[in-house]
């Protein structure tokens, strides 16, 4: 009797966290859903609860938080066109109109005029409609490359303290330049031109899932429109950093 009883408690627990982790949701809302998984990835619930290896087609409830292997990622749809792309190591925790990043790199398709909220560890910023690059590095703060603008990127402060009124640092980058958000998320660092080009042919994020994105031929356009710009003016490349004083200007002799 007790391992009956065990069994059903365990069922009705994996139906409540698989059928149903919508409920963070108003109906009508559409719930983040895993679309591609590759390699080991793990999901911890909001509550707590039991490691899972989720499946496709798992809809994510708000708070839960997923973590990619060496060798894995893995997408979530949001809606018709909201995207979620986390390469290997990554952390990711879906939220209403956004999520956190803690650790790795994500492509992030914004779909709304009202801008997503993404967050690192510690800071937050609000991205505008279009597509961007993320990534998470060790000193709390995050790297952010707008690939599709021009856009909007705006810093909202520490999500760890309390709701900062503003008035906030708002920043309008085009296609291929890049941003760090500072730890505490109140400012940024310089504007840095990297390669767009260059960074969509390597991209995994880009180039690794079965299904090519939607804006596809339009990057390729803006990778070839910006190297024509540059022609002349810098050869200027971001080598790969892990905090805001690491960017490296590397400037290839002629």
């Amino acid at each position: 009797m007790n391992v009956l009883r065990a069994w059903l408690w365990g069922f009705g627990y994996l139906l409540m966290t698989v059928c149903c982790p919508m409920q963070a949701w108003a109906a009508g809302d559409t719930a983040p859903t895993l679309t591609f998984i590759e390699g080991r990835v793990m999901l911890r619930p909001a509550d707590g609860a039991r490691v899972e290896l989720p499946k496709l087609g798992r809809v994510l409830a708000d708070g839960e938080v997923l973590v990619t292997g060496d060798q894995s990622r893995v997408q979530v749809q949001v809606g018709k066109d909201g995207l979620w792309r986390v390469g290997r190591r990554g952390v990711f925790s879906p939220q209403r109109e956004g999520g956190r990043l803690s650790a790795g790199t994500a492509l992030v398709r914004v779909p709304s005029d009202s801008g997503w909220v993404i967050e690192s560890s510690r800071g937050m910023a609000r991205l505008s409609r279009g597509l961007w690059m993320l990534q998470a590095v060790d000193n709390e703060g995050m790297k952010l490359i707008c690939l599709d603008g021009p856009a909007t990127v705006e810093a909202l402060g520490d999500r760890l303290a309390d709701p900062d009124t503003g008035p906030h640092l708002r920043l309008k980058l085009r296609p291929g330049e890049l941003v760090f958000l500072r730890p505490g998320g109140k400012d940024f660092g310089p504007i840095v031109t990297v390669y767009l080009e260059e960074l969509l042919a390597t991209s995994r994020l880009v180039n690794a899932f079965p299904e090519p994105l939607a804006e596809a031929r339009r990057l390729s356009n803006l990778g070839i429109a910006q190297r024509e710009q540059l022609k002349g003016v810098t050869n200027a490349l971001v080598a790969g950093a892990r905090e805001e004083k690491g960017f490296e200007i590397a400037v290839p002799k002629k």
